[in-house]
């Protein structure tokens, strides 16, 4: 199953793509790295680059036909995953994906009936929006949760807690959702608590490898539900193996997914666990960073096998996993920044340091901004830690020290990231 020697093009030249252009050289495969900009990190590194847009159908076309391309791959961006998608099918290159499946994933609304047919938990939605009258906005179960169907990235995303707003969660919502449409569902106030569950297909074949617990950034004043702490495994493995996961295989094989890999985002809540989003593509936490020193599984690696035509996974490959009582722990923690220009950033090369550290991924330096509008989104991140130890107490000393050691000042010698996280919220 080698992929030596084989060309991939690769829509993207920035951070989205520079951990899938490292992957694959490491696998021996040659990259091409296109997109209108001049530079990028993820060009940087590239065997060779070419200035086609990401939309230019017609002209990547051709740079496949004249670089003699194998296969064509992205990163997490959404927006390129659909272009991946329209440039195989003119083309004829592998993909894991056609576009009847993938609209089907990405449609909260879609997904949400699915969740339905196949008898997997999800939040109660009301059919209202900012047009709906008073009595129609007054007989909804607050607080709901608004969001675009079509969304992501936790951009267009609020919580209304009462008919008074409503009416301007749901134009924020329709603001970010590029068919108008939005989707409003009860609100599970369970402490700002999620659950996450990942996949692998091949041959429409699912196998669970990762359960997790996130806890989101601000729980007591949630008006951006970033994530800012994920552990594994999951309290509610044993729950969710024996009462959800072959009803949640049967509907991905409803769904037609046949390879790739897919996650899914849960709220636990009085004993049970309710499915509210889905995601079909790479994690944007680069989880493989993770999942690859705890059980062998890179699923970056998996997917690109599969873009260059061979199977994602052989037999026997999966055996690392064991969600029920695995070897080791892992977890990821973000740090939050609030408005402001970055002035000075301390501690963190020591942090990096930590034995436990895997990774480390940083989105801002110094003289970076970050504005109102990157509150409440990922954009509000400034950096995320990727940890694995042999006991759950290495990761919450790790985390302990984070918190006190990472100072990171504005122009004015504010602290910028207060918000740290209470390990408290995991017990």
């Amino acid at each position: 199953m080698s992929v030596k020697g084989k060309r991939l093009l690769v829509l993207g030249g920035g951070t989205a793509t520079l951990d899938l252009v490292k992957n694959a050289k490491e696998m021996g495969v040659y990259t091409i790295v296109t997109d209108y900009l001049e530079g990028g990190v993820a060009k940087d590194i590239a065997d060779e680059t070419a200035m086609v847009s990401t939309i230019d159908l017609d002209a990547l076309a051709a740079l496949i036909k004249e670089r003699n391309v194998d296969g064509v791959f992205c990163g997490p961006s959404e927006f390129n995953i659909r272009n991946l998608i329209k440039l195989c099918e003119r083309t004829g290159l592998p993909c894991y994906t056609d576009m009847t499946v993938w609209d089907r994933c990405a449609n909260k609304d879609e997904f949400k009936q699915y969740c339905i047919d196949n008898g997997v938990d999800c939040p109660r939605k009301f059919e209202v929006d900012e047009n709906s009258t008073d009595e129609e906005l007054a007989a909804v179960d607050y607080p709901v949760i608004v969001k675009p169907v079509d969304g992501s990235s936790s951009n267009g995303i609020s919580v209304s807690y009462d008919k008074s707003t409503i009416r301007e969660a749901c134009r924020f919502a329709m603001e970010y959702s590029k068919c108008k449409r939005i989707v409003v569902e009860k609100y599970i106030e369970n402490g700002g608590e999620l659950f996450g569950a990942r996949y692998l297909i091949r041959d429409g074949v699912a196998t669970p490898y990762l359960l997790m617990d996130t806890y989101i950034a601000d729980h007591k004043d949630p008006k951006g539900l970033i994530s800012h702490f994920t552990y594994t495994p999951s309290k509610y493995a044993d729950y969710y193996m024996s009462n959800m996961d072959a009803k949640v295989r049967q509907m991905l094989s409803n769904m037609g997914l046949k390879n790739g890999t897919a996650f899914f985002q849960a709220l636990p809540y009085k004993g049970k666990i309710y499915f509210h989003e889905m995601g079909y593509r790479l994690s944007g936490g680069m989880l493989f960073k993770l999942t690859t020193p705890l059980m062998g599984i890179n699923d970056m690696k998996m997917m690109i096998r599969t873009a260059l035509g061979e199977p994602m996974f052989e037999d026997g490959e999966l055996e690392g996993i064991n969600i029920l009582s695995p070897k080791r722990f892992g977890a990821q923690l973000t740090v939050p920044l609030r408005v402001g220009t970055i002035a000075s950033i301390e501690g963190l090369e020591g942090l990096k340091n930590m034995p436990c550290v895997v990774d480390f991924i940083q989105y801002y330096h110094e003289g970076d901004t970050l504005l109102p509008k990157n509150m409440g989104t990922l954009g509000q991140h400034f950096g995320r830690f990727t940890m694995v130890a042999d006991s759950p107490e290495e990761l919450k000393n790790a985390v302990a020290r984070i918190n006190g050691e990472l100072v990171i000042k504005d122009t004015e010698g504010a602290r910028m990231n207060g918000l740290k996280f209470d390990l408290e919220r995991t017990e």
